[in-house]
């Protein structure tokens, strides 16, 4: 089947933020369609999110001409065709937000043409036929950017026992039944409930970092929940305020001893590659150290924090490398190198539920927010519909 026109048009994602949404039209006139999220704490390293009324005219003026008449199944021709027409390494020329919309539509629209579900497609171009549902990296409390600095710490997450939970339906009600009992807790110390963009607690009221590992600690409890937290930093954002990195490292370890916490994110500066390296060889044999900001869904920056052994786990997020192919190698190289995935939103989100699929087809981990905004819990949602597809 083969394509005869990509539009595009300007949408406003869950931040309010102008995006991309693109539409792949085949010789059967059908319409496939795709929308790209934002960040909000970004790598240096990522693919470059261009002004949208450019982005949308390289689109309309440099791709559509590039890839109609193609065949739309041949997903990695023509994601090297976009990336060729960009030429650089951070998809400066044609932005990264107008490559993502067009290489997930072009996704959905190769699925449909062969029939099949769209995570069915995504195991299909990297050679997966056994399909199984992630455990959920589930948001309960965000701070940094997301969350109006309530905490310095980007989100706090907790991670059900895949064992005692078998289905992912399992595994949200969970996560879902802590996130309760958060709010109970909240309510009785009379601080708010206020919800930051990704669909989780950001009390103003919070005296530090450690109150909030306190209170998930409590909400865990409480509950009788077999669940472990898991920390994302997003530390470049705050990082210069750390003047003494040997007592911030000396901070992780008393927290990875205090808390049941099993997953590190981003706990440094994308380029301080020294104390990641230290920070996995002190915890990495018993946590994850999972690198998003350091790494950017890019096999030479992943590579590097393989040769390192920097990590042992990676967000993988499509926008921020560009292409399908492109996140699809990382993945491949993470895997080979039995390093986790974990397929992860974005701070500016869309309805777009390309993310659900892709973790299905390829990942063991997901990160898609928590259950108090729409364009997060579409996502979980969609996990849902494929779980019953699935039994």
């Amino acid at each position: 089947m083969k394509i005869t026109n990509i539009q595009a048009k300007q949408i406003l994602d869950s931040k309010n933020h102008p995006t991309i949404e693109a539409t792949v039209i085949l010789e059967d006139g059908q319409s496939h369609v795709a929308a790209s999220p934002s960040g909000a704490s970004t790598g240096s390293s990522e693919a470059v999110e261009l002004p949208v009324a450019q982005a949308l005219e390289n689109i309309t003026s440099i791709i559509n001409p590039s890839l109609m008449g193609n065949e739309v199944t041949d997903q990695r021709r023509l994601d090297e065709i976009i990336t060729s027409l960009d030429g650089t390494p951070n998809k400066s020329k044609l932005g990264g937000n107008a490559t993502t919309a067009v290489s997930m539509a072009i996704a959905k629209a190769g699925a449909h043409t062969k029939n099949i579900p769209l995570y069915q497609y995504f195991g299909s171009l990297i050679g997966n036929s056994v399909f199984q549902l992630p455990t959920p990296q589930f948001l309960v409390m965000e701070g940094g950017k997301h969350g109006n600095w309530a905490t310095d710490i980007q989100e706090f997450m907790i991670i059900p026992n895949k064992e005692k939970y078998p289905t992912f339906q399992n595994r949200f009600d969970a996560c879902n039944t802590v996130f309760q009992s958060l709010e109970q807790i909240l309510q009785e110390k009379h601080y708010s409930q206020t919800i930051g963009f990704e669909g989780a607690f950001c009390p103003s009221e919070l005296s530090s970092d450690e109150e909030a590992l306190q209170l998930i600690t409590t909400a865990i409890e409480q509950t009788h929940i077999d669940a472990t937290i898991a920390i994302d930093a997003a530390a470049s954002e705050f990082i210069e305020k750390i003047t003494d990195k040997n007592a911030w490292m000396e901070q992780i370890i008393s927290w990875s001893k205090k808390y049941p916490i099993i997953s590190f994110e981003d706990m440094f500066d994308q380029d301080d590659w020294d104390n990641w390296t230290n920070l996995t060889s002190t915890l990495g044999e018993n946590h994850l150290i999972i690198g998003d900001d350091l790494v950017t869904t890019n096999v030479t920056r992943l590579q590097k924090a393989i040769d390192t052994k920097s990590i042992n786990g990676v967000i993988i997020k499509v926008n921020q490398i560009g292409t399908i192919s492109e996140t699809l190698d990382a993945i491949q190289l993470a895997r080979k190198n039995k390093i986790t995935t974990i397929v992860s939103h974005r701070g500016g989100e869309t309805m777009d539920t390309t993310i659900a699929d892709l973790v299905v087809g390829t990942s063991t981990y997901c990160k898609f927010g928590g259950p108090r905004k729409p364009e997060r819990m579409v996502k979980y949602n969609r996990l849902f519909e494929i779980e019953k597809e699935l039994v």
